[in-house]
């Protein structure tokens, strides 16, 4: 069976297409295609607090889209949701509104707590964490950075800052957030030791993919370093013609390096792992559960 996922971001829009192959071991989740915009909410949300009229058609427009592909694949069923720009935004609710009577899709805003949830929910089992470890997962996103603790297999806290790649670049990152993530790590630095990373987000995975020479699925402390050492000196131009990046990945991958590594440092993480996984497929994996737990029911 096919399920879609839309996930309405910061700085760009996604529609995941995943089948799920039910098996005498499991449910097997294979990513079939994915379509993205680079739509960049946040751009304006941070900026203005609200989205203008030419960023909402362009919104629409993209969603409209969305709808025709979810016609020809036809999926038994579809979650899409928002995140940071679209809960900064006064105007956010107003416009999921007028794009669920335009298009029948239904947008869920939803809190950063959520995000963190929906993040984390398939990947205790795809990443199959040892029980007797203990795990940070940090998830960066365009507008806000999830943080996740786990310990032995139980998830012992989760938390959503306002520190984005997207707000960073663009210089709105408040300094209470800043201070409200020392807070947050001090309280657990130190208790959970050794403690293993485990990052997420186009961007830990562009750094994995550009500046991991070895073939493994890691990113150390000095692979971020390098990459802040490579990139910051060259222009946005630059950056694009040497390396390849999209306009919209160029400017916020240093950010997005300085966040992993201000995390790391603190926590005395040496490594982090990229299981290259993220929020659409958590949604996805939400909607099997639920439809799994509903046929149950029914027997």
């Amino acid at each position: 069976m096919k399920f879609a996922a839309i996930d309405i971001g910061s700085n760009a829009v996604r529609l995941i297409f995943t089948n799920v192959y039910e098996s005498p071991t499991g449910p097997h989740f294979v990513k079939d295609i994915m379509y993205r915009v680079a739509l960049r909410l946040g751009e304006e949300v941070f900026l203005k607090g609200k989205i203008a009229a030419k960023k909402e058609a362009e919104m629409l427009a993209t969603l409209k889209a969305f709808k025709y592909l979810i016609e020809v694949h036809q999926p038994v069923q579809i979650m899409a949701c928002a995140t940071s720009a679209m809960r900064d935004a006064k105007n956010g609710k107003e416009i999921v509104e007028k794009i669920y009577k335009k298009t029948g899709i239904q947008i869920q805003i939803i809190s950063g707590l959520k995000e963190a949830e929906l993040i984390l929910s398939n990947h205790v089992e795809k990443l199959q964490l040892e029980e007797d470890k203990n795990y940070l997962y940090i998830d960066v996103g365009g507008g806000s950075t999830e943080l996740m603790l786990l310990s032995k297999g139980k998830l012992i806290d989760k938390w959503s800052f306002n520190i984005g790649t997207l707000r960073m670049a663009l210089g709105m990152v408040k300094q209470k957030n800043w201070e409200k993530l020392d807070k947050w790590i001090a309280n657990f630095k130190g208790k959970y030791n050794p403690l293993y990373g485990i990052g997420s987000g186009g961007n830990i995975n562009t750094i994995q993919k550009l500046f991991v020479k070895r073939k493994s699925p890691e990113v150390h402390y000095n692979d971020l370093q390098l990459a802040i050492h490579k990139l910051e000196p060259l222009s946005i131009d630059e950056r694009i013609l040497k390396y390849g990046f999209r306009p919209d990945r160029a400017d916020v991958i240093v950010p997005a390096a300085k966040i992993f590594t201000y995390i790391i440092e603190r926590l005395d993480i040496d490594m982090l792992y990229v299981p290259k996984v993220g929020l659409g497929d958590g949604m996805i994996h939400e909607m099997y559960q639920k439809m799994t737990k509903q046929k149950k029911l029914k027997k």
